[in-house]
């Protein structure tokens, strides 16, 4: 296997790309650039180094864009145009998603770090997908009529009900699949009718930026989207407390969305809180091993275990542990890790150096309590922010590996013996996202998905996002629900009208 490069190479960068670099840091506030005294570093996940910058806002830079996007919300413009035109203008920005594909794909993978072929196919591609989805929701949202009857006395009434748009939704969306996940907030909020204010995380705001564009240029009326950068806790936690939003919708840490969840409530701020996962796979003995394990290792390994649905956790019954064991140690070391650009690169860097210590440091206490550690490779004096993949067995159940989200490329594999057992093992942390199943006995998975506490079950597959299923999860996973018709819901209010006919 010939040698992977250690960093992105910059020389071959498209026009677009570079000018997207070099513009000068800005908020995108009511159709145009807004800049900002202060600013924060964009670095190369691949090489450590700055490639450009961003604007870092704070409560000023938030009351502004509040302020647009709520004018924006009570003009003509935008409340008056109807579902047609809204479903029309979330397909032409679709389209325009889909037109600049490569761009956008090539300034995330050096944002993040993200392989060329995930951003172009799942996060860029898979974007413009969940806008299509919501493009149709706008003709579909409709009230109810209620026969109220002629209560005795009062005469005859006619009751019907009305949704409405719940106001400015505040949106802030983590670094790990940042286009992707920022269509989770503004396609429903769009489709609802909502105006937004996005606070993208301060290691990948660069696409966020170029979506806000994109929206003017789709039709949008200036202020419906709007774009604020800077840290969570000056741009973010002013977003959160800024009288003029109605609803947060948050996807980030637990003990982040803990302290978004207080502050919202304080307001009573409607909030949706999808937050992180220490997602559980079950591989049992009759499972297909040729497709369960190389399954179990994407569910971990893709985007460098930056997937907050991660299969971090994978418990094998003890008939197939083995066989599992030698084709977990092999497959770690055909995946090729290296920067983002090179075409045949499986996994990137992590996003920064503080994510990789944190991940380090999972490591080398499992290095020293557990019997068995498989390494992949990364590159070797590399100056990005590389982790290799990492396999580890025989931690325990209230081990750190075991019961808190690492986040990177690390899976920790556990053996059992019945259904029971596995259970109370998956059941058995404070997380509640994801799980996946690998068995032939549709009885068996059927009662198993049952009693797994978590938002989604998937099964005899590593899984993807689809616009049309709620994506959310039990416990300190969140509560409400990202995608599907339940999105759409949590943009919007109920009015009663009560008329007397009679």
């Amino acid at each position: 296997m010939a040698a992977v490069p250690i960093e992105n190479d910059l020389s071959g960068l498209t026009p677009d790309v570079r000018a997207v670099l070099d513009r000068p840091a800005a908020h995108y506030i009511d159709g145009a650039w807004q800049p900002d005294e202060k600013t924060i570093p964009v670095i190369d996940p691949s090489s450590g180094r700055q490639i450009s910058q961003i604007a870092r806002g704070g409560a000023a830079a938030v009351d502004a864009a509040v302020t647009a996007a709520t004018r924006a919300l009570k003009g003509a413009e935008w409340s008056q145009i109807g579902p047609v035109e809204r479903e029309r203008l979330i397909h032409q920005l679709a389209d325009l998603i889909d037109q600049r594909a490569a761009t956008l794909a090539t300034i995330e993978t050096l944002d993040n770090g993200m392989p060329i072929w995930f951003a172009t196919h799942l996060d860029v591609g898979g974007a413009s997908g969940v806008y299509r989805y919501f493009a149709g929701w706008p003709t579909k949202i409709t009230g109810e009529t209620v026969d109220v009857g002629a209560p005795p006395g009062l005469g005859q009434y006619l009751g019907f009900t009305r949704r409405e748009p719940v106001g400015v939704v505040g949106a802030i969306i983590p670094w790990n699949v940042p286009f992707m996940l920022a269509a989770w907030k503004l396609a429903p909020a769009l489709a609802a009718g909502c105006t937004v204010v996005l606070k993208p995380a301060e290691d990948t705001s660069l696409t966020a930026l170029m979506l806000a564009e994109l929206a003017l240029e789709a039709g949008f009326p200036k202020g419906v989207v709007n774009v604020v950068t800077g840290y969570g806790a000056e741009t973010g936690e002013a977003l959160v407390k800024h009288p003029g939003v109605a609803k947060i919708s948050f996807t980030g840490s637990t003990v982040t969305g803990k302290r978004v969840g207080a502050l919202a409530g304080e307001h009573l701020k409607r909030v949706t809180l999808e937050l992180g996962g220490k997602s559980p796979t079950i591989i049992f003995a009759d499972a297909n091993l040729d497709e369960a394990v190389p399954g179990a290792a994407s569910s971990i390994f893709l985007n460098s275990g930056q997937i907050c649905v991660a299969g971090s956790r994978l418990y094998v019954h003890e008939r197939v542990y083995d066989a599992v064991m030698e084709r977990l140690a092999a497959h770690v070391k055909t995946l090729r890790v290296g920067p983002g650009l090179v075409p045949d690169v499986f996994m990137g860097p992590l996003v920064n150096a503080k994510q990789r210590a944190r991940v380090e440091g999972y490591i080398a206490a499992a290095r020293k309590s557990t019997p068995v550690l498989h390494q992949g490779s990364a590159p070797q004096s590399a100056p990005g922010f590389y982790v290799s993949p990492t396999v580890v067995a025989g931690a325990g159940h209230d081990d750190p590996i075991t019961q808190e989200e690492v986040f990177g490329p690390v899976l920790s594999v556990y053996r059992f013996t019945d259904t029971d057992e596995v259970l109370a093992a998956a059941n058995g942390t404070s997380y509640g996202l994801s799980a996946t199943l690998w068995s032939r006995d549709v009885q068996r998975v059927l009662q198993v998905a049952a009693k797994l506490e978590c938002g989604k079950v998937i099964v005899n597959a590593a899984g993807f996002p689809y616009p049309g299923l709620p994506e959310g999860g039990y416990k300190g996973s969140g509560f409400g629900k990202d995608l599907g018709h339940a999105a759409v819901e949590q943009c919007l209010n109920t009015k009663t009208i009560l008329i007397r006919t009679g």
